[in-house]
């Protein structure tokens, strides 16, 4: 099909290519110049692990920073822009920008359908309303003068395009076989795997998007929890509980081992979301309010122990291995309030130089170290934030090490 792609970011532009790659046309739409300028010289604006193995494709139409290119050319429109609000939970004011600019040219078309997907997370009881703004600038009538479906993304930063390829389930959200048969025909070829697949309501979708890291965020919480109670206990390893009763098929490995707090976009936001999903229905989500109170509790926990180290050596800076998205990374939090402590900071990172804010660690006087012994050589201690297992083949003899994961002790 011919697709219009609004929001060409991190996640955006991964997909757009997936998509072009399984075989549709794609015209890609971003606000961001630089993004459109770079896209244009066939570069890629950000790193994202197998994104320069689908890009450029032949099969993209163009870039452009316009939505002037009329609607007639094109047979569905797929949004996803971010919609994380300045305080971490949600906001909906840049899809609802995109499809007020959209319905205004959908009001002209000659087109008699245009199917609409949402691919960015939006609140429960979100999508109704957006259809309502549709149908009001457009005057066209939702299931009649176009479709709306909802398609979020289950993938994680550092492995976006292995997670758009082979997810564990492919979630349409409709609520008329018209949509539903429009978005499967986008869709085809587009997975590796042949995941179940799963069609719910619009308004299913939306609660199933939110709930999914959640219940995910329960999971860390307990096993984080669960560290805190073992830390210090004479011959007790958590891991080794974890290991052991994560093989119980109700309880699964995945997500359930002691670490450092949760961070990223995705895991923060979707507990807020889910903790005002509640409240709007008259309920108190106090599982997840605890989950935020261990979360904080396990963050406090590393700076207590650090206090008495003045030379500190970060190994982990981004908010998970292999991405170089710093925003809500707990690595970032540690660094700034030790160094507001008046710590000497060394910090290592296997992405390097790629970090989306490098400036950061040069405004708050921060060593940024390529070589991983050299961070371990220069330190009184060492924290090690990301479960990357490489951290394991290094010396760490002359230096005391904070391992929640488990990596560097178990050696």
């Amino acid at each position: 099909m011919n697709i219009r792609f609004i929001g060409l970011g991190k996640l955006g532009l991964p997909l757009a290519c997936c998509l072009a790659k399984s075989g549709n046309k794609v015209l890609g739409v971003d606000k961001n110049p630089y993004f459109i300028e770079k896209l244009n010289n066939q570069e890629l604006p950000f790193y994202e692990p197998g994104l320069n193995e689908i890009f450029p494709h032949h099969n993209f139409i163009g870039f452009t920073d316009s939505y002037d290119r009329i609607v007639d050319e094109i047979d569905a429109t797929i949004i996803l822009v971010n919609t994380q609000s300045e305080d971490g939970g949600y906001s909906s004011s840049l899809v609802e920008n995109v499809l007020t600019e959209f319905s205004l040219h959908l009001k002209n078309s000659k087109k008699e359908n245009h199917l609409i997907v949402l691919s960015s997370t939006v609140l429960p009881g979100t999508i109704s309303k957006l259809i309502e703004l549709i149908e009001n600038i457009s005057e066209r009538k939702y299931g009649e003068g176009f479709g709306f479906a909802y398609v979020p993304d289950f993938v994680k930063l550092g492995s976006v395009i292995k997670d758009f390829k082979n997810p564990e389930f492919f979630m349409i959200g409709a609520n008329n076989m018209k949509d539903i048969v429009a978005v499967q025909s986008i869709w085809y070829g587009f997975h590796d795997n042949d995941p179940p697949r799963k069609i719910l309501t619009l308004e299913e979708a939306e609660i199933a998007k939110v709930a999914l890291n959640a219940y995910i965020v329960n999971k860390i919480t307990f096993a984080n929890f669960l560290g805190e109670l073992c830390d210090g206990l004479d011959n007790v390893n958590v891991h080794n509980i974890t290991n052991t009763i994560g093989l119980d098929k109700r309880i699964s490995p995945y997500f359930f081992g002691y670490g450092t707090p949760y961070g990223g976009t995705c895991f923060p936001r979707d507990t807020t979301a889910f903790i005002k999903f509640a409240e709007d229905s008259g309920k108190v989500a106090k599982n997840l309010i605890f989950a935020e109170e261990v979360n904080e509790m396990v963050y406090e926990g590393l700076l207590n122990k650090l206090k008495n180290y003045q030379k500190i050596g970060i190994l982990g800076v981004s908010f998970k291995p292999n991405s170089p998205v710093t925003i809500g990374s707990p690595s970032v939090s540690l660094i700034t309030d030790l160094k507001s402590n008046g710590k000497e900071l060394y910090c290592h990172d296997f992405i390097g130089k790629t970090f989306d804010n490098l400036q950061f660690f040069h405004d708050i006087e921060v060593n940024s170290i390529l070589d991983v012994q050299e961070c371990i050589n220069n330190s009184e201690v060492v924290v090690i934030m990301h479960p990357d297992n490489k951290y394991n083949n290094f010396d760490f003899t002359n230096v005391e090490v904070l391992d929640n994961w488990g990596i560097v002790n178990e050696k």
